[in-house]
């Protein structure tokens, strides 16, 4: 049985952006207001209007930055409807060629009018619908492997009574080939969405942690009168809140998130450690033949 619980850690990141890109956004009214302030005074002479300068480039480099990741946030939505939508054309078109499962699958609605994904077309696509198409796929999945379990005890009594003499060997060998063919295919539908979540899990993980960052960076850098940043259950970068909430006041920011990165486990620098280590020990091996060498001549 397909296990939602990864599905649901998905959209418990997906709100956490969410949440996370609307109060990045009223941090940035706040800038707003607070230079539209000073823009009524600063209007009052020409020399004052270069002052603000900095504060007028934080405010438009930080709208820049919330409005990039708005648009990868809404970009990576849409690719990830495109991918269950695809996966749901595979599945669809493989089980209604297949009359017994499709039979069994009667108590299911396959016909669903789902908008379809073109890779061309820049569409906007609700979470809902992604959650309805996920649905759909694991409903199929799910009982395509009751079907499978079913078919299985068929197949036992088919083979008891080949044992009492009935002549059925090649019934047996067809009902088992049908099977296996089922039980693969749902390895494979399986396999493609575990694919899924470890990606989009991966993805959004990432993309938290960049909106975090900014989001401290702002709040580091100016002293809001309110802290909007919640940091509920739903949150799954708990860890990572913590230290910036703490170090939020720091002059290093970026090196407390630096020093918070664990690339102990990284192949490169452990390749890189390796050679040094070689390297040195050759060096040392070297200096002492030479040295053998010297003395003996």
């Amino acid at each position: 049985m397909i296990d939602n619980e990864k599905f649901i850690y998905i959209e418990d990141c997906k709100n956490d952006i969410i949440r996370l890109i609307k109060e990045l956004n009223l941090k940035s009214d706040n800038l707003d207001d607070i230079y539209k302030e000073y823009l009524k005074e600063a209007v009052k002479r020409e020399d004052y209007l270069m002052s603000l300068d900095v504060l007028f480039f934080q405010i438009e480099l930080t709208k820049k930055d919330i409005l990039n990741y708005t648009n990868l946030f809404e970009s990576f939505i849409s690719k990830m409807y495109g991918q269950y939508y695809k996966l749901h054309c595979k599945i669809y078109s493989f089980v209604k060629n297949e009359s017994e499962i499709m039979d069994f699958l009667n108590n299911l609605n396959l016909e669903h009018d789902f908008i379809p994904f073109n890779d061309l077309d820049e569409k906007k696509y609700s979470f809902e619908q992604i959650q309805t198409v996920h649905n759909v796929i694991t409903s199929i999945i799910n009982t395509m492997q009751q079907y499978i379990s079913r078919q299985k005890y068929t197949v036992e009594d088919d083979e008891i009574r080949t044992k009492k003499g009935i002549n059925i060997n090649h019934l047996v060998f067809e009902k088992t080939h049908d099977i296996e063919i089922y039980s693969q295919r749902c390895k494979l539908y399986s396999k493609i969405l575990k694919n899924y979540y470890d990606y989009q899990t991966k993805f959004m993980k990432r993309m938290m942690l960049k909106l975090k960052l900014l989001f401290f960076q702002l709040d580091s850098d100016i002293q809001f009168e309110t802290v909007t940043h919640s940091r509920g259950r739903s949150s799954v970068t708990h860890k990572i809140d913590n230290t910036l909430q703490i170090n939020k006041n720091s002059n290093n920011l970026e090196q407390v998130l630096l020093s918070e990165l664990d690339i102990s486990h990284s192949p490169i620098k452990n390749t890189e450690v390796s050679k040094n280590i070689f390297q040195s020990i050759y060096d040392i091996f070297f200096k002492r033949i030479l040295w053998f060498i010297c003395i003996k001549n």
